[in-house]
């Protein structure tokens, strides 16, 4: 019996042991485990932010690529409206030239004709011409002169600086003619200024 009782504290010992190494496996096992678990939720959480960076980086691109864009755009608007603008002045230079250069030729008509001497009747005859000269530039512009004697008084085409009561005369009709008038089109120049009857 003594045996007995000595082989049992020993298997008891034997037991205690091998329960021990299990423990100490299975808490490697777990603790292995743990770790593998850890290593992989790092894994997952580095794979999530790579992407969240990589889409933070490619808004950012994105962004950056818009605000290029947008001062290129706004750099092109201030050229063109400088341009237009330099153009718009060159073309209003360039009409008030053209328009004085058809006028040049009267001018030195006129210039002529101040350091002409001669007859009375020669030197109108020449005015005559150099007004008819000038009436013809005119034309050509496309300014045509308004405003007779007999014509229908128009508020829009004359002014009226006098008025006079004549019954041989229709009613609104111009008697008398101070200024001409002058038009480019329908647009007025200058309105005719006259005398109305009635």
């Amino acid at each position: 019996m003594a045996k007995k009782e000595k082989k049992k504290p020993e298997s008891e010992a034997a037991e205690k042991k091998q329960s021990a190494a299990a423990e100490k496996e299975q808490s490697a096992a777990a603790a292995e485990a743990q770790a593998e678990e850890a290593t992989a939720q790092a894994a997952e959480s580095t794979e999530a932010e790579a992407p969240k960076e990589d889409t933070v980086t490619k808004l950012c691109e994105q962004l950056k690529a818009k605000d290029e864009k947008l001062l290129r755009l706004a750099a092109e608007y201030d050229n063109f409206r400088k341009r237009t603008a330099k153009e718009k002045e060159e073309s209003f230079v360039n009409a008030k030239i053209s328009v004085l250069e058809s006028f040049l030729e009267v001018a030195d008509n006129f210039e002529r004709a101040k350091d002409a001497t001669g007859e009375l009747e020669d030197y109108k005859k020449g005015i005559d011409m150099i007004f008819h000269q000038f009436l013809n530039k005119m034309e050509s512009l496309g300014a045509t002169p308004f405003g007779e004697a007999g014509d229908s008084f128009d508020p829009m085409y004359h002014m009226a600086v006098m008025h006079v009561e004549d019954e041989q005369k229709g009613e609104s009709e111009i008697v008398e003619v101070f200024q001409k008038g002058y038009k480019l089109g329908d647009k007025v120049i200058r309105p005719a200024t006259v005398k109305v009857a009635n």
